[in-house]
């Protein structure tokens, strides 16, 4: 950790790639940078990046006093610079070593601050909750403006969310998680009350990288909110991507992927996935200790109260 950045005559940027481009608003307040480096300029005729002054590689190895801030976040990427760096009377460091960016937040973090119910982190970054916060849950923050809320008397097994920029999740009351890993940016991801999810199960409003139209190169798969009804029962290793909608009530079947939207009390299969029945509802009462003939035996009849 690099705790005086007063010390050095030069502090340069290395590795000037998609890390660098998300965070560089927000550090300029915080570190000057006085050279910028990066591989793809060794050949090239650019002097400047962003109004920085470029540094090549060899006159960097030459330069007495300078911290070297890696920007890339693959540890493969910063050990590849380091080996280029190696020899040279320099410091060398990354950048979340200087700036905290990037935030990990967990359920215990959370029920140390009750009877505090709001959690705050930088970049307009906040949780929501109550009370009955329950364990195992991991949020990663890498971005900003971004909203958790988490509901009343939630049951979780494995739940992790990892939030980009500008993106909002909200579960549901009552809702129970095996396992879950959803990615959240620019979008909304709404789950409802009373919901159960299985293991395995994936929730994005968006598809990590970009798609464009090959004649127009206008980008085509733009983040969509993903949308969760009350009481939906979601089957193992299910994948909802950007833009699906699954109506109160339904059920989607294991291994199904959809990026569609369904009406109410539909079960659901397939990849793509489609309906395969209407008008269904469903109960938790397990059928391995069960077999019951009518709704009405269940012990569960929260289905009633959306039908």
């Amino acid at each position: 950790m690099v705790e005086n950045l007063d010390k050095y005559d030069i502090v340069v940027g290395y590795g000037i790639g998609q890390n660098y481009e998300q965070i560089k608003d927000q550090i300029a307040e915080r570190i000057t940078l006085d050279y910028l480096a990066d591989r793809k300029w060794e050949n090239s005729e650019i002097q400047e990046y962003d109004n920085i002054p470029i540094i090549h590689l060899q006159e960097l190895k030459q330069q007495k006093n300078t911290l070297v801030v890696l920007f890339p976040k693959s540890h493969t990427m910063r050990e590849v610079i380091i080996r280029e760096l190696k020899g040279a009377d320099i410091d060398i460091c990354c950048i979340h070593d200087l700036f905290m960016a990037e935030y990990t937040v967990n359920s215990n973090d959370l029920i140390q601050l009750l009877p505090e119910r709001e959690y705050h982190v930088g970049f307009d970054n906040r949780i929501i909750f109550d009370e009955t916060v329950p364990q195992n849950i991991t949020i990663h923050f890498s971005g900003k403006n971004n909203l958790l809320y988490l509901g009343k008397n939630l049951a979780v097994e494995h739940l992790e969310i990892y939030f980009g920029n500008h993106g909002s999740c909200k579960i549901g009351d009552g809702t129970s998680i095996q396992q879950v890993m959803c990615f959240v940016s620019d979008a909304e991801v709404r789950i409802g009350a009373d919901c159960m999810f299985s293991s395995g199960i994936v929730i994005r409003t968006d598809d990590a990288h970009h798609i464009f139209d090959g004649t127009t190169h206008q980008r085509i798969n733009i983040p969509k909110n993903v949308i969760i009804g009350n009481q939906v029962w979601i089957g193992y290793q299910a994948v909802l991507l950007a833009g699906a909608c699954i109506g109160t009530g339904s059920v989607v079947g294991a291994r199904a992927v959809t990026s569609s939207c369904f009406k109410e009390h539909r079960l659901i299969a397939g990849c793509p996935a489609k309906v395969i029945r209407e008008n269904v509802c469903w109960s938790r009462d397990n059928t391995e200790a069960f077999q019951r003939s009518r709704l009405e035996d269940c012990i569960d009849q929260s289905a009633l109260k959306y039908m």
